[in-house]
């Protein structure tokens, strides 16, 4: 499969030529115009797409005469004040729909008591528009259980879903723009943002369930964000239905503002939350508005032990260390430098002023050949910490919390490993995650791009769950890394660290991507690029044996990474 990762390396012209022979005149002529900074419109692009992917009428009249169709009584809950017509409940394929309006405070428990015979709610905002398919689809998605061996590394209910959330754009008249293409359930973007959006459905079930544990939930039409709070970690299952089902009603058309609440009260309801739930953590709020940066409060410190593998380049492994020892303000840490055939007496001579300037870094010696996976396995027992952060010695850490927020990440009930924010020199984005299946493998998430651009928020902004994330920072619980066995040594160079994750996702563990860890990495100063017919056929074995390994897996596609968006490129943008 191609992708944009092949250009690494290549000049203009050979990019031109790429680009024309595998996207065609148009797609390149659009990218060249970008380039020179000259707007192209993507909201023709969106709406040739939502054109390309509308139910017709023909579709619609089938779902209307169907027998399904009047199987579930659903309620449509929204703020007085609602024109449901316009919002497009009048034309739903679904004959058992019922409309409950609400005025002033009411909360959770009047809704049940009022609708007893309700056994689907959907909870929509004032200025949502919703596709005529929407109560069929939600419908299908109820009665629907997930298959078995699906090949996605996650835990697979057999209980039906009791919430159900949709993808979503805006749209002002009939022009559609800015879709939001979203992961599957992801309670820790959640604690992020409302990004369930303003339009999603549970059941009575659920919300009873909610009810009894939260106590008295006031139901506001703003996002839904308490009741979406409270209801997801009860849910027994989460489904999300990778379809384009509502809109947001906007003023005008902007496609490069991410529409989302800014609801002052969202910030109150995470804290009350969290307080509920026993989770000490302290709410920031993000530069960009409604987004939430969720620092949890550490109960003890614990040592991590952080290794690094080294083959001489002490001037790289001196910046490394110095950024760590003079930024990081989390200070209970020991340094495993795994020396690997390294050919400079002064690369000796710096190792020794080490242990003297720091008791805290100390040396171990891998004496065979250059492999990933066997020289970290190998620093790994000599390590003492009950963390461990596997390093790149071409590494700066950037900030002073970086250290600690893998440390908080990582400490998150059910999460296995975690990896960080990783910036090129020019601070265009290295690694912000990994995702399954790109390039046909594994690639990189928004790389080469920048961290504060609208067009793929929030993917920049949150700390999520993800695939993988890459071995140049990359933080584990020590018995994690026992538990799978460490590093699959078979995977000498490339794609360790991937295959790493997986291992531990297939245990069960949830893999975090935290923005708020940041560093520099200058990638491939100390291996150097596949440059040579001999590594790039050692590349192309590793790749092969990865993708024979989890083909079940690369097929089903990544869970963290919606099926309507391209393969080929990092930028979250659509599959044309």
């Amino acid at each position: 499969m191609i992708s944009d990762f092949d250009l690494e390396g290549k000049n203009k012209f050979q990019k031109a030529v790429y680009y024309l022979r595998n996207y065609g005149a148009g797609y390149t002529v659009k990218k060249a115009l970008r380039k020179l900074g000259i707007p192209v419109s993507e909201a023709s692009e969106y709406m040739l797409w939502c054109r390309k992917n509308a139910v017709s009428r023909e579709g619609l009249a089938m779902q209307s005469g169907s027998s399904l169709s009047g199987l579930m009584n659903f309620v449509i809950v929204a703020e007085e004040g609602t024109d449901f017509k316009r919002a497009g409940w009048d034309r739903q394929t679904c004959r058992q729909v019922q409309t409950a309006k609400f005025k002033g405070i009411t909360t959770l428990t009047e809704l049940l008591e009022t609708y007893e015979d309700g056994e689907i709610f959907v909870f929509c905002g004032g200025k949502v528009r919703v596709q005529p398919q929407y109560l069929f689809e939600i419908m299908l998605a109820f009665r629907t259980t997930p298959e078995k061996n699906a090949g996605r590394l996650r835990p697979q209910h057999e209980a039906l879903p009791d919430l159900v959330y949709t993808d979503e754009d805006s749209c002002a008249g009939k022009k559609r723009f800015r879709p939001f293409f979203k992961p599957d359930a992801d309670m820790q973007m959640l604690l992020n943002f409302p990004y369930l959006g303003e339009c999603f459905a549970a059941t009575r079930g659920l919300l009873e369930e909610t009810d009894k544990k939260a106590g008295r939930i006031v139901l506001t039409s703003d996002g839904w964000y308490e009741l979406s709070l409270q209801a997801f970690p009860l849910a027994k299952n989460v489904c999300h239905i990778p379809k384009v089902l509502f809109s947001n009603v906007v003023d005008g058309p902007d496609q490069t503002e991410f529409v989302r609440s800014t609801n002052p009260q969202n910030e109150e309801c995470l804290r009350q939350f969290l307080e509920a739930e026993h989770i000490p953590a302290e709410v920031i709020k993000s530069d960009v508005p409604g987004f939430f940066h969720v620092r949890q409060t550490l109960k003890e410190e614990p040592l991590v032990s952080i290794i690094i593998p080294n083959k001489d380049h002490t001037e790289d492994l001196d910046l490394c260390l110095s950024s760590l020892a003079q930024k990081s303000n989390y200070t209970n840490y020991e340094v495993i430098i795994a020396e690997n055939n390294s050919e400079k007496p002064e690369t000796f001579a710096f190792y020794e002023s080490l242990s003297r300037r720091d008791l805290r870094i100390r040396v171990v010696t891998w004496d065979g050949p250059f492999n990933y996976s066997a020289i970290n396995n190998f620093a790994a027992g000599h390590a003492n910490g009950s963390l461990l952060l596997f390093l790149n010695n071409d590494t700066e850490f950037m900030d002073a919390d970086s250290l600690r927020e893998l440390v908080n990440s990582v400490s998150k009930p059910g999460v296995g490993a975690c990896g960080a924010m990783l910036y090129y020199g020019d601070n265009t984005i290295q690694h912000a995650g990994v995702i399954i299946g790109m390039g046909g493998f594994a690639a990189h998430a928004l790389w080469s791009l920048t961290d504060r651009d609208g067009q793929y928020f929030p993917f920049s902004l949150c700390e999520r769950q993800v695939s993988a994330v890459t071995g140049a920072c990359l933080m584990v619980r020590r018995e994690v890394f026992e538990e799978v066995g460490g590093m699959e040594e078979e995977f000498a160079v490339a794609l360790n660290d991937v295959d790493f994750c997986m291992k531990v996702r297939a245990a069960g563990y949830h893999i975090l991507f935290n923005p708020y860890a940041r560093l520099y990495h200058y990638e491939s100063k100390s291996r150097g690029y596949e440059d040579t017919a001999e590594k790039q056929a050692r590349f192309k074995r590793e790749i092969d044996r990865f993708q024979q390994k989890w083909e079940q897996e690369i097929r089903a596609g990544d869970p963290y990474y919606n099926p309507n968006l391209t393969l080929h490129r990092a930028d979250y943008s659509m599959d044309l």
